[in-house]
């Protein structure tokens, strides 16, 4: 970088070659633009680029999901908060391959307290059960909170938003994929979103059918 002050510089901006130049107040300055940029590659970055690699192909898949779960019409902050909260979960030991537990994924965060929830899988009538329990008045858990559900489908790679009943009162909900959805493929989740829908719960992971090695998933066919 250089400061100068030739007259037939005065006020000129921009670039010529492989020179910047600009001027912040008084002083004119000349930079010339960065050439070559080192793109060391160390088993740490290898590493890391893996887990952000999976979690950037995950996160696609639950975008709608994630909306509701992080209590925002942004899809920024969704991209932000879904990294933020699963990126660690990754193991990129081998980061060719980084695999992740599909049940611990987060999908929402917020003060609220996680709801009493459980999920069953029937793949004979193609139904998804719901049941939750009533629970008490406490600090950051209201009867009116809003209890959801979601299925993923690991082979089809998509997701869908099931809405149940509210945490003031016991209930059971049944859904029914897609008829193209693979009942051997799913990962359920569950969680708790307050009425206005400005604050949730973290995420259960309910259940995950045929839990297998397939069912860790990696990025082997990227």
């Amino acid at each position: 970088m250089a400061i100068f002050n030739p007259s037939i510089y005065k006020d000129i901006s921009g670039s010529v070659g492989n020179v910047t130049s600009y001027k912040i107040g008084k002083t004119q300055i000349a930079r010339a633009k960065t050439r070559f940029m080192k793109d060391a590659k160390t088993p740490k970055q290898l590493q890391q680029r893996a887990r952000l690699r999976l979690i950037t192909r995950l996160r696609r898949n639950f975008i709608a999901i994630l909306k509701t779960g992080y209590c925002t019409s942004s899809g920024k902050t969704c991209t932000n908060c879904f990294t933020r909260d699963n990126i660690g979960k990754v193991n990129a030991e081998d980061w060719d391959h980084p695999t992740l537990d599909l049940l611990t994924l987060s999908l929402s965060d917020g003060n609220l307290r996680l709801p009493l929830m459980e999920a069953e899988v029937n793949a004979e009538k193609r139904l998804v059960a719901f049941r939750w329990k009533k629970q008490p008045l406490m600090p950051f858990m209201a009867k009116s909170d809003q209890l959801v559900g979601a299925v993923y489908e690991r082979k089809e790679e998509r997701s869908r938003l099931v809405k149940l009943g509210s945490r003031g009162e016991s209930g059971e909900k049944t859904w029914t994929p897609p008829a193209d959805w693979d009942m051997s493929q799913l990962v359920v989740y569950g969680f708790a979103v307050s009425e206005n829908g400005q604050d949730a719960s973290g995420t259960l992971g309910l259940i995950e059918t045929e839990k297998t090695d397939t069912s860790v998933f990696d990025t082997e066919n990227i």
